[in-house]
């Protein structure tokens, strides 16, 4: 699974640097594992030059020789999960043999969407903690046949499956159906996904990809210390914005090479954190978060976040409140990373799916939604676990009032669930 992790992460600034290079001032906020697991559903069925593309936009070439043994194991494991967790509310029946599924692609592929599996269930199992709604599902359209052996795998890798419906004859039903779905699947919090018009008589095959996410703090901010606070864009721009205020103990790192603090924001019970990287402030704080974003890679980032660059020390966190609702067409941000030919309905080839060599993918989207507030995002009883003051007089401060960056991570398997940039509060 670490190879999918790496996997994500590189595929997460890539994706962030494409999104970006254009807009230099925009608040920024996406899932690249929920984007990795919908491609993922796409790459299971893709065939020749279609799932070359995706292979190298994903990273999944540098999955190495000797993971590619591990998957007889990786689908041993995730039949006994399927088997423990079967008597679980939700649960669905499995279809086929996971062997069987797999057997024709004991590739990248194969191994991809097997530890994909295996990751969206730990993720799963562990909710009652915080939100966390990946909602993942493909739409055809009626008369287009499905390979039964990938619908197998894909409701038992990435718990969904695809839908039939008649854009042809009726694409507002359909249209209306989608964002339903979604909308269900994100507590309310993400509607209208496709717009009027977005889907046509001409539409084929949809991708819906949706996240949504709630968590509360681990040390909740008092909302008597929120105060109004101006936030600087530049030297000349800035904005008064509601600042949260604490002091505890936190973990904290400082980037030299970039001088930048780095600071980790645990959620209830440890599992997930966010990581804030805030370039040192200056005339044009801007310019501080650009070099950052160009430098950032997956293995620095890594190393940043080590228990070799932080430690926990006492400090006065001020960070701003903040609610971010982001939407992406993705076709055209996945065509300039390479991903061509899934969208061409003369290159597609997506026989894994269907036998129907017509098939191609006419709409992607992403949107996502994040609130951030003094007890995380989820009004609630506090974690009980506040800090105390130490016997050292004083304390670091981290100061959040001009951009940085944030990722919502997932500590045990070390995944980013979430990238983000603000830019404006």
């Amino acid at each position: 699974m670490e190879s999918l992790i790496a996997a994500n992460i590189k595929f997460c600034f890539d994706f962030f640097q494409k999104i970006s290079k254009d807009v230099h001032c925009k608040n920024i906020f996406f899932s690249p594992l929920s984007i990795s697991a919908a491609l993922g559903m796409v790459h299971l069925g893709a065939r020749g030059d279609s799932a070359h593309q995706l292979n190298q936009v994903l990273h999944l070439n540098e999955f190495s020789q000797k993971e590619s043994k591990q998957l007889d194991l990786c689908l041993k494991r995730e039949e006994q999960e399927v088997h423990a967790d079967s008597s679980l509310e939700g649960q669905k029946e499995t279809t086929g043999s996971l062997p069987q599924q797999a057997e024709s692609s004991k590739d990248e592929s194969g191994l991809f969407s097997c530890c994909f599996g295996q990751l969206l269930a730990k993720l799963g199992r562990i909710k009652v903690d915080y939100t966390l709604s990946i909602a993942n599902r493909l739409y055809e359209e009626q008369g287009f046949p499905i390979r039964p052996e990938y619908l197998d795998a894909v409701i038992e890798f990435y718990h969904t499956t695809i839908e039939s419906v008649d854009f042809q004859k009726d694409a507002e039903k359909s249209r209306r159906e989608i964002n339903f779905w979604v909308e269900s699947q994100s507590q309310g919090k993400i509607k209208d996904l496709f717009s009027k018009d977005a889907i046509n008589s001409l539409t084929v095959l949809v991708l819906v990809n949706a996240v949504y996410f709630k968590a509360k703090w681990e040390k909740y901010f008092d909302s008597e210390n929120t105060v109004d606070e101006l936030f600087f864009l530049s030297e000349n721009e800035k904005k008064s914005v509601k600042m949260m205020n604490q002091t505890g103990l936190f973990r904290i790192g400082f980037v030299e090479e970039l001088k930048a603090q780095i600071l980790e924001l645990r959620y209830i019970k440890g599992k997930l954190s966010m990581i804030v990287l805030l370039p040192e402030s200056s005339a044009d704080n801007l310019k501080g978060l650009e070099e950052l974003e160009r430098s950032i890679t997956y293995e620095k980032l890594v190393a940043w976040s080590s228990s070799e660059n932080m430690s926990e020390k006492t400090v006065a966190v001020s960070f701003p409140k903040f609610i971010l609702e982001d939407s992406y067409d993705l076709i055209p941000i996945l065509q300039d990373m390479g991903i061509t030919d899934i969208f061409d309905e003369t290159k597609a080839d997506l026989t894994g799916i269907s036998p129907n060599a017509n098939l191609y993918l006419s709409k992607a989207i992403h949107k996502t939604f994040v609130e951030v507030d003094e007890n995380g995002t989820q009004a609630a009883a506090a974690s009980g676990v506040v800090g105390t003051a130490l016997s050292a007089p004083s304390w670091e401060t981290f100061n959040a009032n001009h951009p940085f960056l944030f990722f919502i991570r997932h500590n045990k398997t070390q995944t980013i669930l979430f990238c983000g940039r603000i830019c404006s509060p």
